[in-house]
């Protein structure tokens, strides 16, 4: 509805009003701000202009409090609100009321459980404890805090926030569960949740690059009853043991514990908005759409009535994957949220956590419909207060960041640091994509500025792109060089050495820098890709570049299924497609069993062989690739070569006091001279 007038505080004495011209001309000689105490504050109308058939005023006013409900008047006496807006994003607003505490959200014990929630432009917080309703009081720096006496485990609550004039209804966005479909936040009893998460049987990771990372959205895991798993698309799911698919064969925990990999990386597990946890094989979704950023998915859990089960579930999983050596990665989105308008965040303190651009532009560079805003030190101090809770409360070992370059270099340097702090192993990486978001360039966490942020890793699509090839739709003709586009032939020793030059100058400061992958959930597969591209030699193909990430200087990346020809059925987007498109059908890790075991092996040999693993450029490697011959081939220290075949002959190698330990079928023990042919990889070492 068109509003006849309307104000807002948008710096600390400052105050925007707009009249309708429609009324008197949209004129007004005076404006006055009354208080709820029917106290007046003069005005000075500082500037004035029109726009939109609105007269817009600009006005100075001294002595308003931030958290009290005000009117304005008009000349005419005409009274509306004075709305808090974009003076909640102001300097002076987070110096103001910045709070650096560590107790926000629920504090339990059996006896009594104390609330605090952060909105300085509340006027009146209530608690509303299943219809019990507790009043809480203001402290420094916009914290109100009620105490209520009693055991409130397992009860459900809500805030009820007066903001200027107005109730907002909010969950706690520091909540540990909730109700299904995040309706209400719910107090939990933290010893029930205290779970031995096996952190200590982890192995040792000495360095990044000893990380091999695998892929892995829950749901599609065990979706399909190929998977022989019981508790399907469950969390529990990822740890059932001794499950076989119908045909007998190997599935979950035990197949991926098979494979080697030393990082299980799992799409989002926090609450997110597309499915309805009460019935959730109506929808299907990724879960790029966050809700609540620190409550499991509840649509996950065994039991979604009981708020406890999501909790729990999620935690035996980290244990469990601990206890046989799995470290755990979180693919996080603080970038946005589901619906800006309907978050906890909007509900708290309207206009804070969100960005936007001059004149209330909505920053969209998510292209989802807002953009999270890691600047604002309370934004900033709820992404860390986040990943706190996860790395203490879970025991999670890293995180990967969708869409980093949304977020600020500053929030991504102070996350680095507070990762190493609670777990030096763990990493942090993230996709560094420039998007376009209104945040200064020289500010934006994105592959561009990798080199401030010395401890933060990157997708490499340089090198998914190069070696497999387009990865848009309207790309996907186009061939990488393991699909057959020799033409780019000369920019696979780069990738293999870590990527240190892009287009002839420098681009990643060191090779762990480099995520190294020609698959993700994004996307087509790499076996539809090869389908549409009409390629020959697709098995042999897959091979390859499974070989070329896991051997290439860098982290190595591999998408769940990557090594049984996974196919979504030539789907680009699949983010909401059905079970059908996105499960991982278990039979065909019998039907490409050679390449599921090439896979292993690869594995394997990384893991023995420090030289597909250093840490710095600075080191003793020589590219003697022939460009004539269409031949890679890579030196190591003397000790360790790798070669590949892009040709169409066969070519013979010669061995000299050396052996082949890998080659097209895997693991490998040859001493004599070696047929190497087209499509091929092989290392050689030392006998």
């Amino acid at each position: 509805m068109k509003e006849t007038f309307q104000a807002f505080l948008d710096e600390i004495k400052i105050i925007t009003a707009e009249i309708d011209c429609h009324y008197y001309d949209g004129l007004s000689s005076e404006f006055k701000v009354i208080d709820e105490d029917n106290n007046y504050y003069e005005t000075v109308i500082k500037e004035e202009h029109k726009a939109d058939n609105k007269r817009v005023y600009k006005l100075f006013v001294d002595g308003l409090t931030i958290g009290k409900n005000y009117t304005i008047v008009d000349e005419h006496f005409l009274k509306v609100p004075l709305t808090y807006r974009y003076v909640v994003r102001t300097d002076v607003f987070d110096e103001l009321f910045y709070y650096p505490g560590d107790d926000l959200g629920v504090t339990y014990t059996k006896e009594a459980s104390e609330f605090r929630i952060w909105s300085p432009v509340a006027s009146r917080v209530l608690l509303d404890v299943e219809g019990d309703i507790y009043t809480l009081k203001r402290q420094e720096k916009g914290v109100h805090y009620v105490k209520v006496e009693g055991d409130l485990a397992g009860k459900s609550y809500e805030y009820l926030l007066n903001i200027s004039h107005n109730w907002h209804h909010a969950i706690d966005p520091y909540a540990l569960s909730s109700t299904p479909n995040h309706k209400k936040s719910v107090v939990l009893d933290t010893d029930i949740i205290d779970i031995n998460l096996n952190k200590e049987m982890l192995p040792v990771l000495n360095q990044k690059t000893d990380s091999i990372i695998y892929e892995l959205h829950v749901r599609d895991f065990s979706s399909k009853a190929s998977s022989g798993i019981k508790e399907q698309g469950k969390f529990l799911g990822l740890i059932e043991e001794g499950t076989t698919s119908d045909r007998g064969d190997v599935t979950g925990l035990d197949y991926l514990l098979n494979l080697g990999f030393t990082h299980l990386q799992l799409l989002p597990i926090y609450d997110f908005g597309s499915v309805d946890e009460l019935n959730p094989s109506s929808h299907y979704n990724w879960g790029y759409d966050p809700m609540q950023f620190n409550v499991p998915e509840g649509s996950y859990a065994s039991d979604v009535n009981d708020p406890y089960s999501r909790v729990i579930d999620l935690k035996k999983v980290v244990s469990k994957l601990h206890e046989k050596g799995l470290r755990v990665v979180m693919d996080v989105v603080y970038n946005h949220m589901f619906d800006r308008f309907s978050t906890s965040f909007e509900s708290i303190v309207p206009y804070y956590y969100f960005r936007t651009g001059e004149d209330g532009m909505i920053s969209n560079g998510s292209f989802c419909g807002n953009d999270f805003d890691s600047t604002r030190l309370m934004g900033r101090k709820y992404i860390l207060d986040s990943i706190k809770l996860w790395m203490t409360e879970y025991g999670i070992d890293g995180f990967r960041f969708d869409l980093m370059g949304i977020l600020d270099i500053t929030t991504m340097n102070q996350v680095a640091m507070l990762v190493s702090e609670l777990d030096p192993n763990a990493m942090v990486y993230g996709e560094g994509w420039n998007m376009p978001t209104l945040l200064a360039e020289d500010q934006k966490a994105t592959m561009m500025n990798q080199a401030l942020m010395p401890n933060i890793g990157h997708f490499n699509d340089m090198f998914r792109d190069t070696v497999k090839g387009g990865s848009m739709e309207e790309d996907e003709k186009l061939k990488g060089i393991l699909l057959g586009d020799i033409k780019k032939f000369s920019k696979l020793p780069n990738l293999l050495l870590g990527s240190p030059v892009k287009e002839k100058e420098s681009f990643f400061s060191a090779p762990w820098k480099s995520v190294n992958y020609v698959e993700c959930h994004d996307n087509q597969t790499v076996y539809d890709k090869m389908i549409t591209c009409e390629v020959d030699e697709v098995e042999n193909r897959q091979k390859l570049m499974l070989a070329t990430v896991l051997f290439s200087q860098g982290i190595p990346f591999i998408h769940a299924g990557q090594e049984f020809c996974r196919t979504k059925q030539g789907a680009h987007n699949s983010y909401m497609s059905s079970d059908t498109i996105n499960g991982l059908d278990w039979h065909r890790a019998y039907e490409y069993k050679e390449i599921v075991d090439y896979t292993r092996d690869a594995i394997a040999l990384r893991k023995e062989t420090p030289e597909f693993r250093y840490m710095s450029y600075d080191v003793p490697i020589k590219d003697k690739s022939k460009k004539l011959k269409k031949m890679i081939e890579i030196h190591y220290d003397k000790e360790v070569k790798l070669i590949i075949n892009m040709s169409q002959q066969l070519h013979e190698v010669k061995l000299k006091k050396e052996k082949i330990v890998f080659n097209k079928h895997g693991k490998a023990d040859i001493h004599d001279k070696y047929t190497l042919e087209p499509l091929e990889l092989i290392i050689i070492k030392k006998a």
